[in-house]
């Protein structure tokens, strides 16, 4: 298997995964890792679960863009990442895939424009764009064969494997979810394993609370589980959801599985660019992206019911 040259865009406040993504293709530095990775939770799960031994075979990060080249220095040294680019741009034509690292869905069609444009293949850090026509736009951009690919790497957790075959079964009747950070950020998170397992036949969305740094949605299945989600901004860790069901326990589904995960999903992007198939249906990557956007836009409309269905996308 040839190996794949990956450029990196990153970082945005509060997201260290420039740090950590980089690190599972190429190593870290160990002293680097202490001095210069300013993320508590990386600078504990790369030395114990990394340990420089367990590697994603089949690309490297070879260069990364940050929008402040010391922090892209330190990234660099701190992620064993040989170029260092003052421009975006400067990815296209010595990369062979990007990874854009950033949650922050607002700048995402921006940032993914040049690479969409260039037909390169793109991973998209959970929410696709933060309004329904910008999502239309990346999707027209890149049209139904492009090997674009954007999610959560909660649904590659070994929690929610378990999961699967503790509910087998069963009848959830409700589930409730709490996340820090924002419905527009994390929903993804937590609205990803549960679309693994209950699938998208959802009717609609709402928004329940519009306070600042506090966002709670109901999200209503045509026949399945009732599902509340509660976010707030500075809550701690683990980000988790219990289902509730007509028998047995409780069943709680965290989502701390950090770098096993993100190996995974990483390693999924990289089979599709190799491979040329689909991880998931590009109709699911859509309709989790509808039913944040559907969240959102009820939260700015007073909390009015919308059907994600109607955030109709190409």
């Amino acid at each position: 298997m040839e190996e794949l040259r990956i450029g990196m865009i990153g970082l945005n406040e509060g997201n260290g995964h420039p740090f950590s993504y980089s690190a599972i293709f190429n190593g870290y530095d160990p002293e680097a890792l202490k001095h210069s990775c300013p993320f508590p939770l990386i600078r504990d799960y790369l030395p114990r679960e990394h340990r420089n031994e367990v590697f994603l075979e089949g690309a490297k990060v070879t260069h990364l863009w940050t929008q402040d080249l010391a922090l892209s220095e330190k990234i660099s040294r701190v992620s064993r990442i040989p170029h260092v680019v003052t421009r975006m741009e400067d990815l296209i034509g010595v990369v062979d895939a990007v990874i854009l690292a950033r949650d922050d869905p607002w700048n995402h069609l921006a940032m993914a424009r040049p690479f969409l444009e260039a037909k390169m293949p793109l991973f998209i850090d959970k929410q696709l764009a933060s309004t329904s026509q910008e999502t239309d736009e990346i999707l027209r951009l890149a049209g139904p064969d492009y090997p674009l690919m954007a999610g959560s790497s909660a649904r590659y957790t070994r929690d929610l494997q378990s999961a699967r075959g503790v509910l087998s079964g069963r009848v959830v009747r409700s589930i409730h979810g709490m996340s820090r950070v924002s419905w527009m950020r994390y929903g993804h998170h937590l609205l990803e394993p549960i679309a693994c397992l209950f699938g998208l036949g959802i009717d609609w969305v709402r928004s329940l609370c519009s306070e600042e740094g506090h966002d709670i949605v109901q999200i209503h299945y045509h026949s399945g589980p009732n599902v509340i989600l509660e976010f707030v901004s500075d809550i701690h860790l683990p980000i988790q959801f219990t289902c509730f069901s007509d028998e047995g326990e409780p069943l709680s589904v965290p989502f701390t599985d950090f770098f096993y995960s993100f190996r995974e999903m990483l390693k999924a992007f990289v089979n599709m660019v190799h491979e040329g198939q689909r991880p998931f249906p590009r109709q699911e990557m859509i309709g989790i992206a509808q039913v944040i956007l559907a969240g959102d836009l009820s939260k700015h409309s007073g909390g009015i019911r919308i059907d994600p269905a109607t955030l109709r996308s190409l």
